[in-house]
């Protein structure tokens, strides 16, 4: 991703944050007046309130697109110069959401042999070293990882889900365990 690129994207953040602020503003004044209009100008009222549910509906779109922008921008570690995408990523490395990939991990691994192909002893390991270490709070994750690790374990089209995909999952997997690093403590 260019520095161009970035900027624009960063661009686009706030352009789609403004909008989504000015369409539910918008839109609660429309549903105000719709409330007063009841026992001012009922003929008014309704008329208000379908336009201020168009209007939020704007809104909820841009808060839909900026969200989609958000996601694929995490996916890039040079859009972390951005401290929304880089907060944004940031969520996907906490404990709780750590916590969280290695059960998913481990219950994609307990399946019956039958349910899912645990694709040879080697990869099992490391899927299971990777539960460990998303477990362990001696180690930090970089966000970038942290952002590969969910993709891994939830997108579907992910190597995770595909018994084909050996090379590629061993791939990603080692992707997300060189994110590790000791943590460091205060004090």
């Amino acid at each position: 991703m260019y520095a161009r690129a970035v900027d624009d994207a960063a661009d686009r953040l706030r352009e789609l944050r403004r909008e989504e602020w000015g369409d539910f503003g918008l839109a609660a004044f429309a549903l105000g007046l719709a409330v007063v209009g009841t026992q001012a100008r009922p003929a008014l009222a309704m008329p208000l309130f379908l336009a201020g549910l168009t209007v939020a509906g704007l809104g909820v779109r841009a808060l839909w697109r900026e969200w989609d922008l958000l996601d694929r921008l995490a996916g890039e570690r040079h859009a972390y110069v951005i401290p929304r995408v880089l907060a944004y990523a940031a969520r996907e490395a906490t404990t709780e959401r750590r916590r969280t990939f290695a059960a998913l991990i481990r219950a994609r691994l307990q399946q019956p042999a039958g349910a899912v192909d645990v694709r040879g002893v080697s990869v099992r390991e490391e899927l299971e070293a990777l539960a460990a270490e998303l477990e362990d709070p001696a180690l930090s994750l970089d966000p970038a990882s942290a952002v590969a690790c969910m993709r891994l374990l939830t997108d579907v089209e992910s190597p995770f889900f595909a018994p084909e995909a050996v090379a590629d999952l061993r791939a990603r997997v080692r992707q997300v365990r060189a994110g590790f690093e000791p943590a460091h403590r205060p004090g």
